[in-house]
């Protein structure tokens, strides 16, 4: 991805979090970023593809900086508490930022749910072959790596809904934690 196209994507999100998906035109979006307008259109013809565009950028980047936390870690409670780090904490804290967020949500689940659902596929896949490694190095488990991945993913990711802060998420996402890894070690 160059430059220039970061820079569209930035301003994308910027724009989105400031106004919301729905009000957000892509004169706001092409004046954020300082390029003409008839530039943005010839990178992104409409405002949904700025918005996937920025939904597969944040995903890898986020994925990106996990794995690679995973390198420097050692144990699985260390690699599961990176990708509530890199993961979900980060995506909360790129949310709230908006006014309306819950607006932002619906337009982000409307105009990208392709993306989304690849981004929870590949997610899971990385999270299965993490539970795996452990399942073969520990013993196996009577809850399947891919199971253990599906339910820690969808828990982590689905713990934003009715916090107040990042305090209460974090305080979530430990307990699902303790329970991945009491998952990951029954016999």
């Amino acid at each position: 991805m160059d430059q220039k196209t970061i820079e569209i994507l930035t301003a994308g999100w910027a724009m989105f979090a400031r106004y919301g998906f729905a009000k957000t035109t892509m004169s706001d979006i092409a004046k954020e970023a300082g390029i003409a307008r008839q530039t943005l259109y010839n990178a992104f013809p409409s405002k949904e593809e700025v918005l996937r565009a920025v939904v597969r950028h944040a995903g890898e980047q986020s994925l990106s900086a996990v794995t690679d936390e995973w390198t420097r870690s050692q144990s699985l409670e260390e690699k599961l508490a990176a990708f509530h780090t890199h993961g979900p904490i980060n995506w909360f804290e790129a949310m709230v930022i908006a006014p309306d967020w819950g607006e932002l949500m619906d337009g982000l689940h409307r105009a990208s749910s392709e993306e989304l659902r690849t981004l929870e596929e590949t997610w899971v896949a990385e999270l299965t072959n993490l539970f795996d490694d452990h399942a073969k190095a520990n013993g196996q488990t009577e809850t399947s790596p891919e199971e253990l991945a599906r339910f820690f993913y969808t828990t982590s990711k689905n713990a934003k809904h009715g916090v107040q802060n990042v305090a209460e998420l974090k305080a979530r996402l430990v307990t699902i934690l303790r329970a991945a890894l009491v998952l990951a070690r029954a016999s």
